[in-house]
Parts: C-alpha cells; structure tokens; sequence
C-alpha cells in the first residue's frame, strides 16, 4: 500500500500507527474512525 500511495497518492483507511506514519510521508492520506467520527487525517505537504 505504501509504494502504490508514493506512486499514485490516494486515500487509505487503517488503525495501524506504524502504516499511518509511513503513508503520511509518502504523501497519502489517512481516512480513520474515533469516538463514532470519521477523520481524514491530510498528508503533510
């Protein structure tokens, strides 16, 4: 998922804090659910 996001960028739904870290540098963005709330966590620019 990583290297598809770093090519194509895009969206990925996880919990996993190690994953969310690495499509953040990669330029994705993180779609997760806290507290019955959907979050779009944007990548760093």
């Amino acid at each position: 998922m990583v290297e598809y996001t770093k090519k194509n960028g895009g969206i990925i739904a996880t919990i996993d804090a190690e994953l969310k870290k690495r499509i953040r540098e990669n330029g994705g963005s993180i779609l997760s659910v806290a507290n019955n709330k959907i979050i779009l966590e944007s990548s760093k620019i």
